[in-house]
């Protein structure tokens, strides 16, 4: 019996089925980058689905809708950001305040790494367009973020290098949360334009303040300043 010759397969088909597991990540890939050129707003799954080089069909396949795509590429990229701070810090040796620096430093400043310099793009234009698709997107960031805070700040404790009595809870969702709203207030309110101001020098000073409001507080005893002032008389 002669066996029938098969079809040549589409080379698109055997790209997806050798790699099946990579085509979110792929999609993912391609909104980042379309979403950064042309915004989140004026993005369409189309657009995606070209960059990608899928059918619209598969992006719905791995994602309700846009606003899914969006959520899910911010969680991905939290989800490397944050493990790569978390090995960081566990290799840095020193003072808590050194990594609360670091910490803070990756977190605020500009990043050197291209694909989370266009996410933070993407989110900041996000602020102002879609303001409730933005809530969505970073809500667990910025719990993650200061919850790893709020940990560095009771090791601190712990160690006496920080205050007993400093809510770390408290002061990580304050310190945070003042950073956050200046960088996007200077973003969407075009405040870099009207004022212009230097933003490594806003992450610095604002890290330096925090950690001055950290530091054990140094009382003199009565018996100690009365001395201080009997030198004081007779010198």
């Amino acid at each position: 019996m002669v066996k029938k010759k098969q079809p040549p397969a589409d080379p698109r088909h055997a790209r997806w089925a050798r790699r099946p597991d990579e085509r979110p990540r792929e999609i993912l890939e391609a909104a980042l980058r379309v979403f950064s050129a042309r915004s989140y707003a004026t993005t369409r799954l189309e657009d995606v689905a070209a960059a990608a080089g899928v059918t619209k069909g598969t992006i719905y396949y791995y994602f309700k809708n846009k606003e899914d795509l969006l959520v899910r590429l911010v969680a991905s990229r939290d989800r490397e950001l944050f493990a790569d701070l978390e090995a960081q810090l566990n290799g840095l040796a020193g003072p808590v305040s050194a990594k609360l620096r670091m910490l803070m430093r990756k977190g605020f400043c500009d990043p050197a790494d291209e694909s989370q310099r266009l996410l933070h793009l993407v989110i900041h234009e996000l602020h102002a367009d879609s303001p409730k698709v933005f809530v969505r997107a970073i809500q667990n960031s910025l719990v993650e973020g200061w919850t790893l805070l709020a940990k560095l700040i009771e090791v601190g404790k712990q160690s006496g290098e920080f205050r007993q009595d400093a809510d770390a809870e408290v002061a990580a969702r304050v310190f945070t949360s003042g950073l956050v709203l200046q960088q996007l207030w200077r973003g969407g309110m075009e405040l870099d334009t009207l004022d212009p101001f230097d933003k490594d020098r806003m992450v610095d000073s604002t890290i330096e303040l925090f950690l001055h409001s950290l530091r054990p507080t140094v009382s003199v005893l009565p018996s100690t300043r009365a001395a201080g002032k009997r030198r004081a008389r007779h010198s």
